[in-house]
């Protein structure tokens, strides 16, 4: 590490050394995907939907406390008939 990148840590508090902790790590996992920069318009569905479900945005939707509805909650719809 150089000497200037060393004495610029020194100068931060330690909320601020976490951040670039942080960022740090970001970094290096970067290194193991397959594209540095995905584009939607490069990517199939099926890609696009594996990128979701491992970046575990969505896991909050396995939580109990989010099965607030069952299958006898509500009214069933009555869609319009085709003329």
């Amino acid at each position: 590490m150089t000497d200037s990148i060393l004495s610029l840590l020194e100068k931060m508090t330690p909320a601020e050394q976490g951040e670039i902790e942080t960022f740090a790590a970001y970094l290096l996992s970067r290194r193991s995907s397959r594209k540095l920069y995905v584009f939607t318009d490069e990517a199939s569905s099926r890609e696009l939907l594996q990128i979701a479900d491992r970046s575990g945005s969505f896991e909050w939707l396995n939580a109990e406390a989010e099965d607030v509805y069952s299958l006898q909650d509500g009214d069933e719809v009555e869609w319009p008939s085709e003329s």
